[in-house]
């Protein structure tokens, strides 16, 4: 099977299973859903309590909408980006679904007033930006790293044009690349290195801000390798952060991917109890787990769940991506 549907399921999944822990403490979560090893009743959640369950939210549905406008281009621009964000908007409800961020919620409002996709996400430094990095990476091809940074950009830019928000991008997508090419851990942690510095050096103006994989650097030498989930889950949430923060997700991201590796189902589970933004994070480890992998160990039962409640066709859009973009 195309690799590229394993990564897009894994994504999905995540979405849904982090949805209804979004935004919840750790705390809660541990007394409201005690276990996460399924789909959870997202009645109890405190943000999407009005979803229905097995709902995907923006993370799968504005990397689905992107990966569609690419496919009819044929290209990533700045312009196709903004105007397939602009229509998922609309089309899937976002703003009355409560699940639009804020960074890009405001870019979105100011380019339908006229103002540029170029200027409209100066100020966007939440995680918007990485969140729709799969599709990026997915629809960049197999050229080179020049052009992966350049198609990382065009997708950030309408919302998230700023160094931070690149910067983060940057670092899951070469990491992401990394990983769909077959590369070890250690190469994929080296790839998110040389992404992020890529991504700044991108930048006009970098601002005063922390470094992600300065961030993420600390963490590795702080948490032995040995140590329980629970120790990393706390950290992640008390220390590091788990919240909206592009800087957040990654460290999040990386960090569970280098303990689960190709567990791809236990990576997901344990990104939608840490808190905070569980359904990015669950999300994005998912995909960069399965393209580890080459595949996923997600229950089928589950999938089928997610797919269905969705209306997703996964197989079709892979395989339209490996034919446009990584076969041409």
């Amino acid at each position: 099977m195309n690799q590229f549907v394993h990564i897009l399921e894994a994504l999905a999944v995540g979405d849904a299973m982090g949805m209804p822990t979004e935004f919840m403490t750790q705390k809660d979560i541990d007394r409201i859903y005690p276990t996460i090893d399924t789909l959870l009743d997202p009645k109890l959640s405190y943000t999407h309590f009005d979803l229905p369950f097995a709902s995907v939210t923006d993370d799968t549905e504005q990397n689905l909408y992107l990966i569609q406008a690419y496919l009819r281009n044929g290209c990533i621009t700045v312009e196709n980006s903004a105007q397939a964000l602009s229509r998922w908007v609309v089309e899937c409800d976002a703003v009355a679904k409560k699940y639009i961020g804020p960074s890009s919620l405001k870019a979105l409002n100011a380019i339908r007033d006229g103002v540029s996709p170029f200027d409209a996400g100066r100020g966007g430094t939440t995680c918007g930006g990485i969140m729709r990095t799969p599709a990026l990476v997915l629809c960049a091809g197999a050229q080179d790293e020049a052009h992966l940074l350049h198609c990382i950009r065009m997708g950030c830019i309408p919302t998230h044009h700023t160094s931070q928000a690149i910067e983060s991008a940057a670092a899951y997508g070469f990491a992401l690349r990394a990983a769909i090419d077959g590369a070890a851990p250690a190469e994929i942690l080296d790839a998110a290195r040389s992404g992020a510095k890529k991504g700044l050096d991108s930048m006009v103006y970098v601002a005063a801000a922390p470094s992600c994989i300065c961030r993420l650097d600390h963490l590795l030498q702080v948490l032995p390798p040995e140590a329980p989930d629970q120790q990393l889950r706390e950290l992640l949430y008390n220390v590091y952060g788990t919240g909206l923060e592009s800087l957040d997700i990654f460290t999040a991201v990386m960090a569970i991917f280098l303990r689960k590796k190709q567990d791809v189902f236990s990576a997901i589970c344990l990104a939608a109890s840490l808190g905070g933004d569980t359904d990015t994070i669950a999300a994005l480890v998912g995909a960069l787990c399965a393209a580890y992998a080459k595949g996923h160990n997600i229950p089928n039962e589950i999938l089928s769940q997610v797919k269905t409640a969705n209306h997703l066709q996964l197989e079709p859009m892979a395989q339209k991506i490996q034919t446009v973009f990584w076969n041409p």
